[in-house]
């Protein structure tokens, strides 16, 4: 009889041992040496928004033009035009799971990165998502979050191009999530470092007649205008320098958009921003598609040269692999343990011909 029961106790061991085996080779799917690794890449590729996603997609080539033959031959990239609709994300980012079997996704924009982020964290799949919103990586196991957030973004600005410059600051800000969100934390940081705001202006995402609000910021007679407008702050800059209103302008990336910088027909010309150390990545995109990149295009390309170090790795060991200081086209990341990075920022302007740092 003890015999007997010993017997079943190590078929159940062994059943116990095969089973939890099974479970995790089907949540953490091994690839050998040779296999790929298939990466889902969110973008808008059509829709109001298909221009950022037709340059992001040139980001993605020009990094995967940076890897050997063999290297190559173990990527493969699964692209989803989720039209820059997050309910479009939802559905792309579930067919990339469940029918096209990607070992890692790449979203673009905060709301598309928040939609899809949900879902990947579901299904144990790692995400990278490009945005500046806390709300794709927060409390998530397997979503990181390539961008500066809104508090990052303005203690750049307040650092950078403000402090011992300026003290009387104007704000004009578009009702979109991310220049709200920097807007929102620079209302927050700023009394406190001394500077007193003058001037508070929001305008709506698809509002191009900004001359009412010229006009206050104007009579408030600020030292400096922070405009986190986008897309359209070249058209701001314009009507700005149209009607002689000299006051110094400063941003973040937003200044960084060239269809902008052409829109203001030199309102923009020699105005800072603070961005990412990217100069050598404009450089080298401008030099092989004769276009420059736009907002996140750097971050674009750092994801995806993440992502193709982990052919033959599981699930885990990406995640793993992800978690972790670099350095990228877009300068020196420094990784948070709540699963976003700070990456170092830079004063630079665009000179009327090219982008530069400004020491």
């Amino acid at each position: 009889m003890k015999k007997i029961i010993i017997g079943i106790a190590v078929v159940i061991i062994i059943v116990l041992i095969v089973w939890s085996t099974l479970d995790k080779s089907a949540q953490e799917p091994i690839f050998t040496e040779n296999e790929t690794i298939k990466i889902g890449i969110i973008l808008p590729l059509s829709g109001p928004a298909g221009t950022l996603g037709e340059a992001s997609k040139k980001s993605v080539d020009l990094a995967l033009s940076k890897l050997s033959v063999e290297e190559r031959a173990q990527v493969e990239v699964v692209y989803a035009d989720d039209q820059f609709d997050p309910k479009q994300t939802v559905s792309v980012t579930q067919k990339l799971i469940d029918v096209d079997k990607v070992n890692a996704i790449i979203a673009y924009s905060s709301p598309s990165s928040v939609a899809a982020s949900y879902i990947a964290e579901k299904a144990s799949i790692p995400m990278i998502g490009l945005g500046n919103s806390p709300d794709i990586n927060t409390d998530k196991q397997w979503v990181v979050r390539y961008m500066l957030g809104p508090e990052q973004q303005a203690q750049a600005i307040e650092q950078l191009l403000l402090k011992g410059k300026y003290k009387k600051i104007a704000l004009v800000w578009n009702q979109s999530d991310g220049p709200k969100s920097v807007h929102d934390a620079l209302v927050k940081i700023l009394p406190t470092g001394g500077y007193t705001i003058v001037a508070d202006e929001s305008v709506t995402k698809a509002e191009n007649d900004f001359k009412t609000s010229i006009a206050k910021i104007r009579s408030a007679k600020p030292d400096v205008i922070v405009a986190y407008i986008s897309p359209q702050v070249g058209v701001f800059a314009k009507q700005a320098k149209d009607v002689n209103l000299n006051t110094p302008l400063v941003s973040g990336p937003v200044f960084e958009i060239v269809d902008q910088i052409k829109a203001a027909q030199g309102g923009l010309d020699n105005q800072l921003f603070a961005s990412n150390d990217n100069i050598t990545f404009i450089d080298d995109y401008y030099k092989t598609t004769g276009t420059y990149p736009t907002i996140a295009g750097d971050y674009i390309y750092d994801a995806v040269m993440q992502l193709v170090k982990n052919t033959g790795k599981t699930n885990t060991q990406i995640m793993e692999s992800l978690r972790k200081d670099f350095s990228g086209v877009a300068g020196s990341y420094v990784y948070n343990q709540d699963g976003s990075f700070d990456v170092v920022q830079v004063v630079k302007k665009w000179d009327g011909e090219k982008f530069v740092i400004v020491k």
